[in-house]
């Protein structure tokens, strides 16, 4: 059984990230016969208190909003075990001390439709390289009737993507979902012309890739017979854009990066950062271990 922690603001985004995690329960008891506990946590921090607000008031009345949602879960997905919590504190640290006692994280993100929205997204983003578990980040666009088809999972030519790469493995037989693989590799655009002109031909660096991804995915098709795999090294100037082109249309997008420390509280790997920032369908962080 698997224990889903879900932050709740009382926002849209909140409201897709419950969505969410309300469908990994149900496609996890569907595969498994048993469904996942759900965990709703506001986060009570002075930007809600600010103004003068009688915090004992503000707390009655998440948790009378919480009671409500939990309520609704009991009527409309009995199967699926729910209790809430409200703490007081920084989103991120709150959010970290929690996940402690759970399996997943999961938060929504309105992902930069403006730039006060790009700030304080960013700002609870950071939850997922702060935590030990894997995080979904979940578009506020995005909904389970809208919801596509296949796991792509981005692999570096490091070790990082190692627990990623397994996540997706796992996630796809679980779902019943083709499983891709993809390697962005290629220089900036302003450094392609000089390292042609110096004999620097990076046809070869494809080359290389493509042959470890297709390693890889023989590797995962003898262990798992029945799971559609497939790999591929893509070209382009943007790590970023490249998984973004890829994540149209399908189900999820699985990230790695680095092991949790103080220090990721407050900084991104680039291309985490920059893909949790242009969200195409729910993105899910695993951390290197």
């Amino acid at each position: 059984m698997t224990k889903i922690l879900v932050g709740i603001d009382g926002s849209e985004r909140g409201e897709r990230a419950l969505e969410w995690a309300v469908l990994h329960a149900e496609e996890e008891a569907t595969a498994t016969g048993e469904a996942s506990e759900l965990t709703l946590l506001t986060v009570l921090n002075s930007a809600r208190l600010q103004g003068g607000l009688n915090e004992d008031l503000v707390k009655n009345a998440v948790e009378a909003l919480l009671s409500q949602m939990l309520q609704k879960l009991k009527e409309e997905h009995p199967l699926i075990k729910a209790e809430s919590a409200v703490v007081k504190g920084g989103v991120v640290d709150c959010l970290a001390d929690a996940a402690e006692t759970h399996d997943m994280v999961v938060v929504g993100s309105h992902h930069g439709s403006t730039i006060g929205q790009t700030i304080g997204g960013a700002r609870g983003l950071r939850v997922a390289i702060a935590v030990k578990v894997p995080t979904v980040v979940v578009p506020a666009d995005w909904n389970s009737a809208n919801e596509g088809t296949g796991i792509v999972v981005a692999v570096g030519l490091d070790t990082v993507s190692d627990n990623a790469v397994n996540f997706g493995v796992e996630e796809a037989k679980r779902t019943k979902q083709p499983l891709k693989l993809v390697t962005a590799w290629g220089l900036p655009a302003f450094l392609n012309k000089p390292a042609e002109a110096m004999g620097g031909g990076l046809a070869p660096v494809g080359e290389q890739a493509q042959q470890r991804l297709d390693a890889r995915v023989e590797d995962i098709r003898v262990q798992n017979s029945t799971l559609e795999v497939s790999g591929a090294a893509i070209e382009g100037s943007s790590p970023t854009r490249v998984l973004m082109d890829c994540s149209k249309g399908i189900k999820a997008l699985v990230l790695g990066t680095h092991s949790y420390t103080t220090l990721g509280r407050t900084l991104f790997g680039s291309v985490v950062h920059s893909a949790l920032l242009n969200l195409v369908v729910p993105t899910i962080v695993v951390p290197k271990g």
